[in-house]
């Protein structure tokens, strides 16, 4: 009879995870976080090679058409090939 006038005891604490499952999730992170470096990588390269093929086309803009400079050789008579 003891047992109606006492203070209910405190369920135990829940079990916390196991080593297994620390192990597994700390892999998991470590792989994640290799994915994202991986994909942060390729995306890099890609806007590397996406710039270098715009920059070349944006060489030329300062550029005037060689027509307008004026004829800089020498014409078709100093070729040895067209006589004959």
């Amino acid at each position: 009879m003891g047992g109606f006038f006492s203070k209910p005891k405190a369920p135990a604490p829940p079990p916390g995870p196991s080593q297994a499952e620390l192990d597994s999730i700390a892999r998991r992170e470590k792989q994640a976080e290799e994915t994202k470096a991986r994909e942060s990588r390729e995306i890099a390269a890609r806007k590397r090679t996406r710039r270098g093929s715009q920059g070349l086309m944006t060489a030329f803009i300062g550029r005037k058409p060689e027509e307008e400079t004026g004829q800089q050789t020498l014409g078709p008579s100093r070729n040895p090939r067209s006589y004959g």
